[in-house]
C-alpha cells in the first residue's frame, strides 16, 4: 500500500476555483484502479488550506493516477491556483485491523 498526505494553500482569491477542482478530481479517481482512498479536506484552522489523503494498492497502480488525463487537467489547475506546502508518502504492507469505539464516561 502506498500513503500519501499533502498540505495544499489555495492562493489569495483563488479558493472557490481550486476547491472545484478538487471536487472533480476526487469524482474521476475514485473510480480508478488501485485507489482505496483519495479525500481532500479542508483545514479548520488555517483558511484556505487544504489537506489530501491518499491510499493506493500499489506505486505502480499509483503512478497511472499521476499519469491519467484528469491529474494532468487537475496538475494545470493546482499550478495556477495553489502552493503544495507539504507532501509525505510511505509504503509497506498493511493488516486491516478492527478498532473499537471509546467506551462511554460513567458519571
Amino acid at each position: 500500500m502506498i500513503f500519501v498526505s499533502m498540505v495544499i494553500d489555495a492562493l489569495p482569491g483563488q479558493h472557490s476555483r481550486l476547491a472545484a477542482a478538487m471536487a472533480d478530481m476526487m469524482a474521476e479517481t475514485r473510480h480508478e484502479a488501485g485507489c482505496v482512498v483519495y479525500t481532500y479536506a479542508c483545514d479548520l484552522t488555517e483558511p484556505g488550506r487544504f489537506h489530501l489523503c491518499e491510499i493506493w494498492e500499489t506505486l505502480a497502480l499509483m503512478e497511472d493516477h499521476i499519469d491519467a488525463e484528469h491529474s494532468l487537467r487537475f496538475m494545470s489547475v493546482l499550478n495556477e491556483t495553489a502552493k503544495i506546502s507539504q507532501v509525505k508518502a510511505f509504503g509497506g504492507d498493511v493488516e486491516k485491523v478492527r478498532i473499537r469505539a471509546p467506551a462511554p464516561r460513567r458519571s
